[in-house]
């Protein structure tokens, strides 16, 4: 029988010739095509032990090539034996050295859990000719510094790769330290209200530098500046799993304005109720002024109060207490207070005569004034020559648009002409009681 001249090829990417005195390095779990060169005539015949390998003759219609799976480690013999059409037949046959996968452990030097900016070494237990962290290094250590796992991939000197188990390293986010400063007024609250944000965790300890020797604890602090100057204050702020930030922040404690104003006519009266009131006080930048809750006076002349130089007009005698509030453009806040005092005039006046005959001009007869109707008690009386009560009121007369008395004044109805007199007793709306009397000639 004549014998053909094999020669196995273990396929890879590019084919590789071997003889039977190669020995072919392998990993256990590959899968791996070997073949000859083919011969549509030819039959082979492919053989290896069962226990390390398995063989699968599916790859081609005449199996010139075959896939073997490597399952158990050790040395095994692949064999081919080609029939061709005229009955001769060749061998061929090579050894595999079927090696277990490396086993690569990885440790932390150090600990896994920490803030931001921090890293965790981790390291491969043995040395290997290929090492390819999932983070891309490739030395046999690398720093975890993010969040995730981590594993490396190794490959030993028989060109086996296996990957290692994974360690979680688990970067906790920092936080990010801000306040704001609200009031910056010597002698006045300023209050220090946290901005602060983490993206991750919560923060959990916020502790306040108030630029004076003083700390405070909490969302917010405040504090008291007794001089002007330039303050340092500091946020420290730590989240649950204890990672910090802080900040620190320069401003500036200003002077009070000195409020202050003057007012014009000195003095103001029923009869003069107006007055002028103007803010003198420097740098103020807004006012405000209270007439002590005057709800019936009123600002003339399109003023307020918040104008600089407004105009009121009091409607009541009495004492007021005058505020006026500034504001400077540091919000900055100061206030005083004046006395004012509108006098109470007493305007009195009753005719010598009347005529009343019915042509609506001076047909009745009673006192003229001011504010009448503000008198807290009014008696009026008119009296004959004989002494005899003839007409009283406890009512303040009531005059029409042309100044004529409509109601509450005596009209001489059946009193013949003649000279008569009157008594009023009046208590005006400060509580002084008035007393006047006269003559009252009645004219037909």
């Amino acid at each position: 029988m004549n014998r053909l001249k094999l020669v196995i090829l273990l396929i890879f990417a590019v084919s590789i010739r071997l003889s039977a005195q190669n020995v072919v390095h392998l990993c256990i779990g590959d899968s791996l095509n070997f073949g000859v060169p083919d011969n549509p005539t030819s039959f082979f015949d492919w053989s290896v032990d069962p226990s390390l390998a398995t063989i699968d003759t599916t790859l081609t219609n005449n199996n010139h090539q075959v896939l073997i799976d490597l399952n158990n480690t050790g040395v095994v013999m692949l064999k081919v034996e080609e029939i061709d059409a005229n009955g001769c037949s060749g061998y061929d046959s090579i050894l595999v050295e079927i090696h277990n996968l490396p086993n690569p452990n990885i440790f932390a030097i150090g600990p896994t859990s920490f803030c931001e900016g921090d890293s965790v070494r981790l390291q491969v237990d043995s040395s290997y000719v290929s090492n390819i962290w999932s983070n891309d290094d490739t030395l046999i250590y690398t720093f975890g510094d993010t969040s995730g796992s981590y594993f490396i991939t190794v490959i030993d000197t028989n060109g086996c790769s296996n990957n290692s188990d994974s360690i979680t390293v688990d970067a906790h986010s920092n936080p990010f330290a801000d306040f704001i400063v609200d009031g910056v007024c010597v002698n006045s609250p300023t209050t220090f209200i946290d901005q602060s944000s983490i993206i991750s965790d919560s923060i959990i300890t916020k502790i306040w530098y108030l630029g004076n020797g003083n700390l405070s604890y909490g969302d917010s602090a405040t504090n008291i500046y007794s001089a002007i100057g330039d303050y340092y204050a500091k946020i420290l702020v730590i989240s649950d799993f204890g990672c910090k930030d802080s900040t620190t922040k320069l401003f500036s404690v200003f002077g009070n304005p000195i409020a202050d104003f003057e007012y014009t006519p000195y003095s103001v009266s029923t009869i003069q109720p107006e007055m002028n009131f103007i803010n003198t006080t420097l740098n103020a930048a807004s006012v405000f002024w209270n007439m002590d809750n005057d709800s019936s006076g009123a600002y003339l002349y399109e003023t307020s109060d918040a104008s600089q130089s407004p105009y009121y007009q009091f409607e009541d005698p009495g004492i007021y207490h005058i505020s006026l509030t500034v504001t400077d453009t540091n919000q900055c806040i100061d206030s005083i207070i004046q006395k004012i005092i509108m006098y109470y005039d007493f305007v009195f006046y009753m005719p010598n005569s009347f005529t009343p005959n019915g042509d609506k001009k001076n047909d009745a007869f009673g006192p003229k004034g001011l504010r009448m109707d503000e008198y807290l008690s009014y008696e009026f009386a008119v009296y004959n020559q004989w002494g005899e009560k003839i007409f009283f009121t406890d009512k303040a007369p009531e005059d029409d648009s042309k100044g004529e008395c409509i109601s509450n004044c005596w009209n001489g109805e059946n009193a013949p002409d003649d000279v008569y007199s009157w008594l009023i007793i009046i208590k005006d709306e400060l509580g002084k009681v008035r007393k006047e009397s006269g003559n009252i000639t009645l004219i037909r």
